[in-house]
């Protein structure tokens, strides 16, 4: 059993590109972190330029977009812990229209060389992109301070997340946390009332609250986080826990929320939303109910804070939903945030024929 809380690596960072100058803080930035998380100077030097291409695929296929950038670490590679850095870019730009081609040296359609994605790609450890004319690009890159991590087997649950902070404050007031076993996967999202540093405290406390019970029933754990929120100023809660492999046939995913948390189950022609009660954890929260829905193979759960508004339909992109998770929670954020509030939106996928 292994409980993995990122209490501290969970918020992403933010890096608007609209010039070339942001290219060039955002790669510092970026670096002085893969410093300060091991990785060398080589492949330090390679996350540079997959930055830097990034952010200037930006600017001249887009104008302007964003990178989403957070440390990630990983229990599973053996006796020692392997920490990566994920990179993630957004854009409403046009779109592309040939994904293959956009990977072959030489083929440009803004008049440059024609390497950037080429590059991208041969320098990632990990890469998955979606884009459709008229409905911009996400990209996912992944780096890892373990070299070879790139070639280990790929997880059957995978999650990708966005958990970003109002843009005036300088803290999340929202948080997450995952615990896995053999047989499920838990996923906690925490809204913490308002914003800034005591909401804050509020959502780690609920975080925490997972890595403590995670092994609990829902309800039980929704009990510990009220406890621990008792002195803060209480939190929006939900609790959703979902088979951990695809061998695990006929497991529903439970959901426990109590609050504005909202969740659902999508495949590509059906989707469910999961209740949850009103109240406040910590201070109006009554015994939170469980509810089952069935989890067809290859489904999509998705967790998400009243950042997101909730009129958004996975129909509306075509092929994104089998996209790693990560690109799913990048293009709801990119296109149904409200901007006025923090923001979580949690993906996750068991792969495989159950």
């Amino acid at each position: 059993m292994e409980t993995v809380l990122k209490e501290s690596m969970a918020a992403q960072q933010r890096y608007e590109i609209a010039e070339a100058s942001q290219i060039a803080y955002a790669r510092r930035s970026i670096g002085e972190l893969a410093r300060g998380l091991g990785f060398n100077e080589t492949v330090a030097g390679e996350l540079a330029i997959v930055v830097t291409e990034c952010g200037t695929n930006l600017l001249k296929h887009a104008r302007s977009g964003e990178l989403l950038v957070r440390p990630l670490v990983d229990a599973n590679a053996g006796a020692a812990l392997r920490y990566g850095i994920e990179v993630l870019s957004v854009d409403n730009g046009p779109g592309i229209h040939d994904l293959h081609r956009c990977f072959e040296d030489g083929y440009t359609t803004a008049g440059s060389p024609g390497n950037g994605m080429g590059a991208i790609e041969r320098l990632s450890d990990e890469l998955d992109i979606w884009s459709a004319p008229g409905l911009g690009t996400v990209l996912r890159v992944v780096f890892w301070n373990v070299p070879g991590a790139a070639n280990m087997p790929a997880p059957h649950l995978t999650y990708g997340v966005v958990n970003l902070p109002l843009q005036t404050e300088t803290v999340c007031g929202d948080a997450w946390a995952v615990h896995t076993d053999k047989r499920a996967f838990t996923v906690l999202v925490a809204d913490g009332l308002g914003h800034g540093p005591l909401a804050n405290v509020a959502a780690i406390e609920a975080a925490k609250a997972l890595a403590a019970n995670g092994d609990l029933a829902l309800d039980r754990i929704m009990d510990a986080a009220n406890d621990a929120l008792r002195p803060t100023r209480g939190a929006a809660v939900g609790i959703a826990r979902m088979p951990a492999s695809a061998s695990m046939a006929g497991m529903p995913v439970t959901f426990a929320g109590i609050g504005n948390i909202s969740a659902s189950v999508w495949t590509e022609g059906t989707h469910k939303h999961l209740v949850s009660h009103s109240g406040i954890v910590g201070h109006a929260a009554r015994r939170a109910q469980s509810f089952d829905v069935p989890y067809p193979p290859n489904a999509l759960v998705v967790l998400h804070s009243d950042g997101l508004t909730s009129r958004w339909d996975l129909a509306r992109y075509p092929g994104l939903a089998v996209r790693h998770p990560a690109l799913v929670a990048a293009v709801l954020y990119r296109d149904f945030s409200r901007g006025r509030d923090d923001i979580t939106v949690f993906v996750a996928r068991v792969t495989g024929d159950a």
